[in-house]
């Protein structure tokens, strides 16, 4: 149906009642809004023959759509004229809901033809693209120069403070549940069992302000006998651990026992 209104845009209809293009017409009409018994088919007839003639190649598809239109426009006309059918022989309910149906069809056609060469107007052909997703940057190993003991203890701090909240005034405090030593023992076992670690793992089940002091105690101390060494992939990171190469190690005076005393 949308294919009508344009094979048939060139073709003007000139009534005494309407001047316009065909298609129109036979909304108007379809609408109600112009009475069929005014318009003369024949006219309309004659006119398209005079057209087709003046053209100088015949268009069979213009002269399809010409006879679909002129087929609606002749049907509405004779129910208009003709006297209304006996009752036996009524028409049938679903045949005129058919036929409503297709007019319904061909006037939502239309709207979407009128919405598509509006928006072709306005150069409304675009559509948005989503931009591909922008690569990870890939981690890097960041050097120990300029870290000092205070920037490590101030890190350690901001942790504890995230992670373990001071307990109440009233909390007995517990002894401890390891040493220096134990803990400096666990930790060389883990990374000699993993190679790397985090220190986030070696925590592990801390519950108290004071084991993650004592370990933290124990890493700083064996960093200080270059048995391990830590990086850090990115400021604030997860401060990984890993063994000290035995080729770059120096060679340094090593205490038998650390003690620590709250």
């Amino acid at each position: 149906m949308i294919q009508e209104s344009q094979v048939l845009a060139s073709f003007s209809v000139h009534l005494p009642v309407y001047e316009g293009p065909l298609d129109v017409l036979l909304r108007l009409i379809e609408e109600r809004e112009l009475d069929i018994t005014a318009v003369s088919l024949a006219a309309v007839a004659d006119q398209f023959i005079a057209y087709m003639l003046s053209m100088p190649q015949r268009d069979p598809q213009v002269i399809a759509a010409f006879v679909s239109v002129a087929a609606r426009l002749l049907l509405i006309k004779s129910r208009a004229l003709l006297p209304p059918p006996p009752v036996e022989d009524a028409e049938d309910p679903a045949e005129t809901e058919a036929l409503l149906q297709q007019l319904r069809t061909y006037q939502a056609y239309k709207r979407a033809a009128q919405f598509l060469r509006e928006r072709e107007a306005h150069h409304l052909r675009a559509f948005p693209v989503q931009p591909p997703p922008l690569p990870r940057p890939k981690p890097r190993s960041l050097p120990l120069e300029g870290i000092t003991l205070a920037m490590l203890q101030g890190a350690m701090q901001r942790v504890v403070l995230r992670w373990m909240p001071p307990p109440p005034a009233d909390t007995m405090i517990a002894p401890l549940p390891f040493t220096i030593n134990e803990c400096m023992d666990r930790i060389t076992h883990v990374v000699r069992e993993r190679v790397r670690v985090t220190f986030r793992e070696v925590l592990g089940q801390s519950r108290s302000r004071a084991e993650v002091v004592i370990t933290l105690l124990a890493l700083l101390e064996l960093l200080k006998r270059f048995a391990v060494r830590c990086y850090q992939t990115q400021p604030f990171g997860e401060i990984i651990i890993e063994p000290f190469p035995e080729e770059e190690r120096p060679a340094v005076e090593v205490p038998s026992e650390l003690e620590f005393t709250t």
